[in-house]
């Protein structure tokens, strides 16, 4: 009897479960209220000379932007286009539809 290994090992279910775990927490609707007032300090004010790293992953964990540095941090245009991103979730996230 062929049979194939179609099952997950115990340390990749437990990379799932611990991602999954993480993407839950990122919707809770108190976590964009703190991003939203620490993201300041990713800009260029409290970076200059340093950097943030970026990565950008979808929910599923594909890798959509592999971690690049931003040199000196983040532009205030791009703190500001982050911020309205965090309360149009946050707003999607609260809004309550019977």
């Amino acid at each position: 009897m062929n049979k194939e290994k179609s099952s997950k090992t115990k340390k990749q279910i437990i990379a799932d479960k611990d991602r999954q775990i993480l993407e839950l927490k990122a919707q809770l609707a108190h976590v964009y209220h703190f991003a939203k007032s620490t993201i300041d300090k990713a800009g260029e004010k409290y970076m200059m000379g340093s950097g943030v790293l970026l990565q950008i992953s979808a929910l599923g964990g594909r890798e959509i932007v592999l971690p690049v540095m931003i040199k000196d941090g983040l532009s205030q245009d791009t703190i500001n286009a982050i911020k309205a991103d965090l309360i149009r979730s946050y707003e999607l996230t609260t809004m309550f539809k019977p």
